[in-house]
C-alpha cells in the first residue's frame, strides 16, 4: 500500500512540474520554448501574416519597408535586426575605426539608412572621382558647378572681360591663396559634389518642379499626420516619380567624400590661410572658407537677419569650411535651403560652435534634405545646435545627417529633428561626450510617413534624451493621458498615417531607431516612445551599457498599436524601468496586432506601472517583458492585467460577422524573468506599495489560468520566474 501511494505520488509531481515547481538548474534550457509549449504554442504561432480575405484589415497600406512584413510575421527577428544596428553603430562610431579608415560616415549613411531605406546597394563604394587635372584644378571644379546649370564663371563686353560678374577672378585669387596640397583636396571635394547634384537631379527628373517646391513649404507635418488631418496629394505625386537609387547614391557621395575632406584637411592649419574668408556665390549654393582668424562681419547685417557678433548666416551653402573659429552659425548650414540648392555640406574641423536656425523662421538647419542630401560634420569642440521644424539630422524625400565627433555638445529642436525622416532618411550621430538631447515632438529617432528612416546613435557619454511631456510647453497632448501629458512620437518610434478614420490615404510608417552604446543615460518623455511601433511601423531604442533610467508615460518601452513593431533592448548595468502619471501601455505591450518586447540583459533592474503593462497582450498581439540576470523587482497596480497576460475577447471563440480576422489570428502575452532573487509588489488605489502574494521569484502562472472559462482561443499568457536557463535567439554573438 505504500508502494502504492509513493508511486502515485512520483507520477503526481512528474506531471505537475512543468507547473509547480523546476529541476535543477541548467543554463541551457531554452526557457521561451518551455512557456510556449505549456499552451500547446510554439516559435511559428508568434507574428501575422495577414490575408487577403481578412475583411476589413488594412492591406493595402502604401510605403511599408522591405524589412516590415518579415519582422510582422517573425517578431523574434526584431532582436536581430535592433542588434545589427546597435553593432553598425559601435563599429563605424568608434574613433578607432577613424583613425585608420575614413569610410566610417559613408558605411553609417548605408547600414543606418539607404539599407534600411530601399536595397540595391552593396556599400561598397562611392566611385568618388579624381581631382580634376591641370594648373588650376579649383577652377576646373567651380567651373564644372557652372556648365551644370549653362552658367559662366566670367563674361565679355566692349572687347574685355566684365568686371562683375567675375566669378573666375574670385577663384584665380582664392587659388592664390591656398597652398597646392589645400587647393587639390578642396577641387576634389567641390567636383564630387558636383556629381552628387547630378545624380540628385537624376533622382527627381520625373516630378513636378510646383508640386517640389509645395514639399518645402509644408512644416506641419508633427501635428497633422498621426490620424490623417490633412492630406498632402503631392507626397503621393511625387513617391511614384522619385528615382530613389539616385538620390541615395548622392547622398553616400557626399557621406564619403565629406570624410575624406575632413581627414585630409584636418592638419593643414597653416599662416597663409589663417585670415582666409572666401564667399563665392554659385548656381547651386555659396562656397564659404573660413580660417581660424577670418574676419567677416565688417558691415552691419540687414536688420531682419541681426546676427550675434562674430555670427555668420550661411543660408543658402553648397559648401562650408571652417578651419577651426568657434563659430555661430546662422541659417540652412549643411541643409537644404531650396529646389535651387539641392546639396549642402557644411565641414567644421574645430571649435566650440553655435548652430542655429535664423532668427524667427522654420528655416531647416543642420543636416537636414528635403528633396535633396545635406550634411553637417562637425570634427570636435563643445556645441550648441538649436534649431525649429526639420533641424539636426532630418530627411523629407531627401537625406539629412548630423554627424559630431566629439565634445560635450547640446541639442535642442522642436519638431521633426534630431534624427527624422518621413519619405526620406534622417540620421543624428554623435561619438563621444556628455550631450543633452531635448525637442518636442517627432524624432530623436523617428521613422515617419512614407517609410521614413530616423535613427538618433551615441557611442560614448553619460547622455540625456529628453521628449518633452507637458503640454503648458508644447502642447501635443494625448487623450490617453486626459490630455496631461503630450504624444512624443520619439526616441526610437515608427510612425504611420492612419487615413482609415479620415480620407483613406493611409501611409506605412518607417524604421524609428535610438542607438546609445556606452555610458550612463536618463530617457525621458511622454506617451509614444521608446521603441514605439504604430500603424505598419517598426520602434526601436537600443542601449547597450550602463546604468540607465527610463522615465515615460503611456504606449512606452517596447509597446506599440495598429498593425506595428516595437522592441526596446537594454543589455547591461542597473536599470530602471519607471512609468508616471497614467503609467500604463509599457514595458512589453500590444494592442490589436503589435509585436512588442522589453528585453533586458544583465544587471539589478526595476520595473514599475500602474496599469495595463510588463508583458501583456491585447488584442490580438505578441508581447513579451523578459530580464535575464540580476536581482530584480517589478510593480504593478492592482487589479490591472499584466505580468504574463493576454487579454479575452469575444469575438476570438465567435468570430465577427462583419470583422471574422480577430478570430483567425493568435495572440501571446509572456514574461520571463531569468536568474537572480526577485521581488513582486502592488500598487494600491492609493499608490503605497504593497507586497504581492501572486506572482512571485521561481514559479510559473498562466493568465487567462486553465481553469477560466475564457482560456483557449489561441489566446494565451504565461508567466515564469526561473533560477536558470537561456533563451538562444538572444546570444548570437556570443555574450
Amino acid at each position: 500500500m505504500l508502494k502504492s501511494k509513493l508511486a502515485l505520488l512520483i507520477i503526481v509531481f512528474i506531471l505537475c512540474a512543468p507547473l509547480t515547481g523546476f529541476s535543477q538548474p541548467d543554463s541551457t534550457r531554452d526557457i521561451l520554448g518551455e512557456i510556449l509549449g505549456e499552451v500547446g504554442f510554439d516559435r511559428s504561432d508568434l507574428g501575422y501574416q495577414p490575408k487577403g480575405y481578412w475583411n476589413r484589415f488594412p492591406l493595402d497600406i502604401p510605403y511599408k519597408l522591405t524589412s516590415f512584413k518579415d519582422l510582422f510575421a517573425e517578431p523574434l527577428k526584431l532582436y536581430d535586426y535592433a542588434r545589427v544596428m546597435s553593432n553598425t553603430v559601435e563599429l563605424y562610431m568608434d574613433p578607432s575605426y577613424a583613425d585608420t579608415n575614413h569610410t566610417g560616415l559613408y558605411k553609417l549613411v548605408y547600414n543606418l539608412g539607404v539599407d534600411k531605406k530601399q536595397g540595391g546597394f552593396r556599400s561598397y563604394s562611392a566611385n568618388l572621382k579624381p581631382a580634376p587635372s591641370g594648373s588650376n584644378p579649383l577652377a576646373a571644379a567651380i567651373e564644372k558647378l557652372y556648365a551644370m546649370s549653362d552658367r559662366q564663371t566670367s563674361y565679355g563686353t566692349f572687347g574685355s572681360v566684365a568686371s562683375y560678374p567675375n566669378s573666375l577672378a574670385e577663384i584665380d585669387s582664392l587659388s592664390q591663396q591656398l597652398p597646392d596640397t589645400v587647393e587639390t583636396i578642396l577641387a576634389r571635394l567641390i567636383l564630387n559634389l558636383a556629381d552628387a547634384i547630378y545624380w540628385r537631379n537624376m533622382a527627381f527628373r520625373n516630378c513636378d518642379m510646383e508640386e517640389m517646391q509645395a514639399i518645402f513649404e509644408i512644416r506641419d507635418l508633427a501635428m497633422t499626420q498621426t490620424d490623417g488631418t490633412v492630406y498632402y496629394h503631392q507626397f503621393d505625386d511625387i513617391e511614384t516619380t522619385i528615382d530613389r537609387q539616385s538620390l541615395h547614391y548622392a547622398a553616400l557621395k557626399v557621406a564619403a567624400i565629406a570624410e575624406e575632406t575632413e581627414a585630409a584637411l584636418f592638419n593643414l592649419y597653416c599662416p597663409i590661410m589663417a585670415d582666409l574668408y572666401f564667399d563665392l556665390k554659385t548656381p547651386f549654393g555659396r562656397i564659404i572658407l573660413l580660417g581660424p582668424n577670418a574676419e567677416f562681419s565688417k558691415e552691419p547685417p540687414p536688420k531682419a537677419l541681426a546676427l550675434a557678433k562674430n555670427g555668420l548666416d550661411v543660408t543658402n551653402s553648397l559648401l562650408v569650411i571652417d578651419f577651426g573659429q568657434s563659430m555661430t552659425y546662422y541659417g540652412t548650414m549643411g541643409a537644404t535651403a531650396s529646389l535651387y540648392n539641392p546639396v549642402s555640406l557644411l565641414i567644421d574641423l574645430g571649435g566650440d560652435d553655435t548652430y542655429k536656425g535664423r532668427e524667427l523662421t522654420d528655416l531647416p538647419s543642420a543636416g537636414v534634405g528635403i528633396c535633396g542630401v545635406g550634411l553637417l560634420l562637425d570634427s570636435k569642440g563643445n556645441d550648441n545646435y538649436v534649431g525649429s521644424i526639420y533641424a539636426q539630422g532630418a530627411g523629407l524625400f531627401g537625406v539629412g545627417v548630423l554627424f559630431d565627433r566629439e565634445g560635450n555638445d547640446s541639442y535642442k529642436a522642436e519638431q521633426s529633428a534630431q534624427g527624422c525622416g518621413y519619405f526620406g532618411i534622417g540620421l543624428c550621430l554623435d561619438v563621444l561626450g556628455d550631450d543633452d538631447f531635448y525637442l518636442f515632438t517627432d524624432g530623436q529617432g523617428m521613422g515617419g510617413i512614407g517609410g521614413g528612416i530616423g535613427v538618433l546613435a551615441s557611442l560614448e557619454g553619460k547622455d540625456k534624451y529628453t521628449a518633452e511631456p507637458y503640454p503648458d510647453k508644447f502642447n501635443m497632448a494625448d487623450y490617453h493621458s486626459q490630455g496631461k501629458i503630450n504624444g512624443n512620437n520619439a526616441q526610437g518610434s515608427g510612425f504611420g498615417r492612419r487615413g482609415d478614420g479620415s480620407d483613406g490615404h493611409a501611409w506605412a510608417g518607417g524604421l524609428g531607431a535610438i542607438i546609445d552604446i556606452n555610458g550612463d543615460d536618463h530617457y525621458y518623455s511622454g506617451n509614444w516612445s521608446l521603441g514605439v511601433g504604430y500603424w505598419f511601423g517598426t520602434g526601436i531604442a537600443v542601449d547597450r551599457n550602463g546604468n540607465d533610467i527610463y522615465e515615460s508615460c503611456y504606449f512606452t518601452q517596447g509597446s506599440g498599436a495598429h498593425f506595428c513593431n516595437g522592441i526596446l533592448l537594454d543589455e547591461g548595468g542597473d536599470d530602471k524601468h519607471e512609468l508616471y502619471e497614467t503609467a500604463g501601455a509599457g514595458l512589453g505591450f500590444g494592442w490589436d496586432y503589435t509585436n512588442a518586447f522589453l528585453i533586458n540583459k544583465g544587471g539589478n533592474d526595476s520595473y514599475s506601472a500602474k496599469m495595463i503593462s510588463m508583458g501583456l497582450a491585447q488584442i490580438r498581439s505578441c508581447a513579451f517583458l523578459i530580464d535575464i540576470g540580476g536581482d530584480d523587482k517589478y510593480t504593478l497596480g492592482e487589479n490591472t492585467p499584466g505580468l504574463g497576460e493576454a487579454t479575452y475577447r469575444k469575438d476570438y471563440d465567435v468570430p465577427s460577422k462583419l470583422t471574422p480576422y480577430y478570430s483567425y489570428a493568435k495572440s501571446f502575452g509572456g514574461f520571463i524573468d531569468i536568474g537572480g532573487t526577485d521581488r513582486y509588489s502592488r500598487f494600491d488605489k492609493e499608490g503605497n506599495e504593497l507586497p504581492e502574494t501572486v506572482f512571485k521569484n521561481n514559479a510559473l502562472w498562466l493568465q487567462p489560468s486553465r481553469s477560466d472559462s475564457t482560456f483557449g482561443a489561441n489566446n494565451f499568457g504565461v508567466g515564469i520566474d526561473i533560477e536558470s536557463g537561456t533563451i538562444p535567439e538572444f546570444f548570437k554573438w556570443g555574450e
